[in-house]
């Protein structure tokens, strides 16, 4: 549940980590679980989707340890711990990282008790400072048998506003900050008329309907250029490889190009970073989206200077080289840079 920011060094490591079982099988389903990542992460951070949708279910391992898992046999509590892990390495405050872990165990322990709930669980905005963006992510669950389906649902609400939602189906007092609400998801009984995602995101006055074609669409843009990362991955390309592909893949998602080849694409949009983008998990990796204007180091080309300002929102647009932008690629407003 928890949407870290995409860095390419992690899809090695991921890909590469220890088998256990059938090897085609557990390949197959990493390769599936990096494309899940970049497309999740373009949501996310370059188009600012509402609702996204992932499953859990259950996992066992040799011992016969029951587990949430995801595409493989494979804890989910395991990234929550090595989250921790990452953050305590680099001498940072691992406090939302540990109150996350909390929170998931709580839903794991209810899930692997074969109880029938639906849960709400909340994670407000960190700290600007650290990257996060101005918006929450809301992860609304339901079991389904054997599996949890999850709608994270993005909003702008208050911490405020936030109490009052959880005070629908919760008498807790104790949610005051980011850690409480991470800490102590709400798990709600079903009963008639509550027994979905759906239902209770119309329970808090959401109108609009959970939409997920945009990943169809996306899919259909940027698929192309996500089997050549997998492929890189797959054949342990370097990380300056890697992050050349990535950056492509952005800076095609934000320019709503389509009539390109794959190496046209990567030769255009690969050789700059992205402009920064805050999101729900801090900022993405500072060598590629936290890099600011003065460290891009962008040669002018035949047009002049190729970041400018966008006199609307007021953000950064880079442009690719020898090419005008008619929209900006933040608002959308037209600039014709």
């Amino acid at each position: 549940m928890s949407k870290e920011a995409f860095i390419v060094s992690r899809e090695k490591i991921n890909y590469r980590r220890p088998i256990e079982g059938n090897v085609a099988a557990v390949l197959k389903a990493r390769e599936q679980e990096t494309r899940n990542n970049i497309l999740r992460y373009l949501g996310e951070y370059r188009l600012a989707v509402k609702f996204d949708e992932l499953y859990y279910r259950e996992g066992r391992n040799s011992k016969g340890e029951r587990f949430l898992a995801a595409t493989e046999e494979e804890p989910i509590s395991q990234r929550f711990r090595n989250a921790i892990s990452e953050k305590v390495k680099e001498g940072k405050n691992a406090r939302r990282e540990i109150a996350e872990c909390l929170g998931f165990q709580k839903i794991e322990e209810r899930f692997l008790g074969d109880e029938d709930f639906l849960f709400f669980w909340i994670s407000p905005p960190g700290r600007k400072e650290d990257g996060f963006g101005n918006y929450s992510f809301t992860f609304v669950g339901e079991v389904k048998g054997k599996t949890i389906r999850v709608v994270p649902y993005r909003n702008k609400l208050s911490v405020e506003k936030h109490k009052e939602i959880a005070g629908i189906f919760s008498e807790k007092k104790d949610l005051e900050t980011d850690i409480d609400f991470l800490a102590n998801p709400i798990f709600i009984q079903k009963e008639e008329g509550l027994k979905t995602a759906e239902d209770i995101l119309v329970k808090i006055g959401e109108k609009e309907s959970i939409d997920l074609s945009w990943r169809q669409r996306l899919e259909e843009k940027v698929g192309v250029l996500v089997d050549e990362f997998i492929d890189a991955v797959k054949r342990n390309a370097p990380d300056f490889e890697l992050q050349r592909i990535k950056r492509a893949i952005e800076n095609f998602t934000i320019a709503g190009k389509e009539e390109m080849n794959v190496r046209q694409v990567i030769d255009t949009y690969g050789n700059y970073a992205p402009p920064a983008a805050a999101g729900s998990c801090g900022s993405s990796s500072a060598s590629t989206l936290m890099e600011s204007h003065s460290t891009w180091n962008l040669e002018n080309d035949k047009y002049g200077e190729r970041t400018f300002e966008c006199p609307k929102c007021h953000k950064t647009n880079v442009r690719p080289k020898d090419k005008l932008l008619e929209r900006c690629q933040h608002c959308s407003s037209e600039v014709a840079c």
